[in-house]
């Protein structure tokens, strides 16, 4: 990260002169919050020094570490001189060291060497600010035990705000510290509100962990005592010679193994009848409608030539009815003309010739309707044959 004329590290701030409080604890209380945010996602920086802090305006930024410094600097936690991983308590050392040098002008661990600067680290305390509120909250920042320093930087804020507020009194003229108490009690009674509110959020956590931890329990307490119950019938049984575990195991493996073949080949036999009994209905089915296919088709023939007869009976009759009324009529003609003149017997001549005509038209017409009627018939018998084929 570069930083630009806007932008500048606390380093160059530091080498420009003595900071003014006010405006080291406004710094102090912008790199808190930046370090709180970082470690609230549970992440450390690891390396926190005045080259790693950018001032921006009314922001703080920390410039991120490729990787664990080379050097020890007068502000790297003594448990990372000795190997172990960075972590939020190991930033906390470093906002300590940072916090004093910019209220005092100077470092909190001095040495002229690597190795007089690691045993400062390890084994020598910050010289007094002059403050005792700024030498508790350097204090316990710096510890040399991870485990003794404060562990969160909320508890650091809180610390700032109060001195920022106790700065504030002591650079405000007595007539005017009326209103600064004022508010330095509405923000304590916040304050107050606030953590009257978490422990209550923590005791109904507390109650309802307290209450499952009860459940928890007494429901391992009915399993000890059906164990127990247990063990006490195992005692009580007689003594019986010891058992051939491995013996009784493959008995076991192939009393199952016969029972997994004798319902396997159950089910292969189950299988196979349902196929042939299936296959052997499907077969008695195709059968049967073969047959009544094939019945269909010889009453449409029986049918069809039954029709045909009785056309031909029909026409056959109607021909007869024809000749014998021609007969009989030659017959009366001739009878007639016997006993007429030349006249009558042209007159019956063309007489008889309208006749034949007249008649040969009507039994043309008698043909053509007995034919039309039994083709009908024939028809209507076998569309009903093939929609019963078809239902079939």
């Amino acid at each position: 990260m570069t930083t630009t004329s806007e932008q500048r590290t606390l380093a160059v701030r530091m080498q420009e002169g003595r900071i003014p409080v006010a405006e080291a604890l406004q710094t102090a209380m912008r790199l808190a919050e930046a370090l709180r945010q970082l470690h609230d996602t549970g992440k450390a920086h690891g390396a926190v020094t005045p080259a790693s802090i950018v001032l921006s305006g009314n922001t703080v930024e920390l410039i991120p570490t490729v990787g664990p410094l080379a050097a020890a600097t007068p502000y790297t936690a003594p448990e990372l001189l000795q190997g172990q991983p960075a972590d939020a308590r190991s930033d906390i050392f470093s906002f300590g060291a940072l916090v004093f040098e910019m209220l005092t002008g100077r470092p909190a661990f001095e040495g002229a060497g690597q190795t007089e600067l690691k045993l400062a680290l390890c084994n020598a305390t910050p010289p007094s600010s002059g403050s005792p509120a700024v030498d508790r909250l350097v204090a316990a920042c710096v510890a040399k035990s991870p485990a003794a320093r404060w562990q969160r930087m909320q508890k650091i804020i809180m610390e700032l705000k109060l001195l920022t507020v106790a700065a504030r009194r002591a650079d405000t003229p007595a007539p005017a510290r009326g209103a600064a108490d004022n508010a330095l009690r509405a923000e304590l009674h916040q304050l107050e509100a606030r953590v009257s509110l978490k422990f209550a959020s923590y005791e109904k956590t507390l109650a309802g962990m307290q209450q499952t931890a009860g459940e928890a329990a007494e429901q391992l307490k009915q399993q000890l005592a059906g164990v127990h119950a247990q063990l006490v019938a195992v005692e009580q049984r007689p003594v019986v010679a010891p058992v051939d575990t491995e013996a009784l195991m493959q008995k076991i493996q192939g009393r199952v193994q016969e029972a997994i073949a004798a319902v396997t080949q159950q089910i292969e036999s189950h299988v196979r009848e349902s196929v042939e009994a299936s296959g052997q209905k499907h077969s008695a089915q195709v059968q049967e409608i073969a047959e009544q296919v094939k019945s269909a088709h010889s009453q449409q023939a029986a049918l069809a030539e039954q029709v045909k007869q009785s056309v031909d009976a029909a026409h056959s009759e109607q021909v007869a009815h024809v000749h014998e009324t021609v007969g009989a009529l030659r017959q009366e003609i001739a009878e007639q003309l016997n006993g007429t003149h030349a006249q009558q017997a042209a007159h019956l001549q063309e007489t008889v010739g309208a006749l034949r005509q007249e008649i040969a038209e009507q039994v043309k017409q008698s043909v053509d309707a007995a034919h039309s009627q039994q083709a009908a018939h024939v028809q209507e018998t076998v569309g009903a044959l093939r929609q019963e084929i078809a239902e079939q």
